[in-house]
């Protein structure tokens, strides 16, 4: 039986141990997976770019 696809992709990333550590003790506090996590770091980056892109284009 399949599973249902949920708009998601399975991946390795390789990261230094620094980092790693620092998403791993924020995604436990956080209650949350690091892959979300990842995912939400990366909304908020993509999102206060375009900000800044509007206030100087």
């Amino acid at each position: 039986m399949r599973k249902k696809k949920r708009g998601y992709v399975r991946t390795t990333v390789s990261l230094p141990k620094d980092v790693w550590e620092e998403l791993r003790i924020e995604s436990i506090k956080k209650k949350t997976t690091m892959g979300e996590l990842i995912a939400r770091k990366l909304k908020e980056l993509k999102d206060l770019r375009s900000k800044l892109n509007m206030v100087n284009p």
